[in-house]
């Protein structure tokens, strides 16, 4: 398996996911006071959850493309595949544990930072390779 490889597998079953997720969501989110009314903090933020967990991969499958070269199996290719695929699920989790508990928001710097710096190192697998 290659960086690109986990970055694809993420993409093919993270989006399908997060699309579930959103239609879970628009079960509770058809009632008007569903997550504490729309302009709540809990239903932004498992809004925001929702489009992360079909986004990040989506942008995942992305950067498998644009690794597709001689820096492949680079160190900085497999140590951002890691932390975006990881950052990444985190996130969601992290988003939907603060819609849960407000408190809980405390957490999600510590994977978005993941996230972060997986982007940057998928430039340095790429430019500095």
């Amino acid at each position: 398996m290659t960086p690109q490889d986990l970055l694809i597998a993420y993409a093919l079953f993270g989006i399908p996911l997060g699309i579930g997720m959103g239609l879970l969501l628009g079960l509770v989110a058809r009632h008007e006071g569903g997550w504490g009314g729309y302009a709540s903090f809990r239903r932004r933020a498992a809004r925001l959850g929702h489009i992360s967990q079909v986004m990040l991969p989506l942008i995942g499958g992305f950067y498998a493309l644009l690794l597709n070269g001689t820096q492949l199996d680079s160190t900085w290719a497999w140590i951002g595949s890691g932390l975006w695929v990881m950052g990444g699920l985190l996130l969601g989790v992290s988003l939907f544990l603060a819609a849960w508990q407000p408190r809980l928001k405390l957490v999600m710097p510590v994977p978005a930072t993941a996230v972060f710096a997986g982007a940057f190192c998928f430039a340095l697998a790429r430019f500095a390779g």
